[in-house]
């Protein structure tokens, strides 16, 4: 059976900037380390979160591990308070989408320093 621990390798062009950017969304770092000379960065929402991504700098892991692909998953974020969050990252230099109702549930997009899209539902 599985567990509820989930952790999403995300590749990105530049693994400092990439914490930055979640950082400046309360991610928390959990795990730093340099393997192989490069950085490997472990952030989840917060420290008690089962699911993490893992950020690996792309041009390493294309050299490495060329049939690795690369292509980002989809990602969908919940939120208890989307209104609050949706505010908070208008005042973000982030690329942000539209807060928009779909049925009866408000939803929205965003865009990482990668142009990787994420999306964010409320809870």
């Amino acid at each position: 059976m599985f567990s509820n621990k989930v952790q999403i390798s995300l590749f990105v062009d530049d693994v400092k900037k990439a914490v930055d950017f979640w950082q400046s969304l309360d991610f928390a770092v959990i795990d730093s380390q340099e393997t192989d000379g490069t950085l490997v960065v472990e952030i989840a929402p917060s420290e008690k979160a089962e699911m993490s991504f893992v950020l690996y700098d792309r041009n390493f892991i294309e050299k490495q591990s060329p049939d690795v692909a690369t292509n980002p998953p989809q990602v969908i974020f919940f939120a208890e308070n989307i209104t609050d969050l949706y505010k908070k990252m208008e005042n973000l230099p982030i690329e942000i989408g539209e807060l928009i109702q779909m049925e009866e549930t408000l939803v929205f997009n965003f865009v990482d320093p990668d142009g990787n899209y994420f999306a964010v539902s409320e809870a």
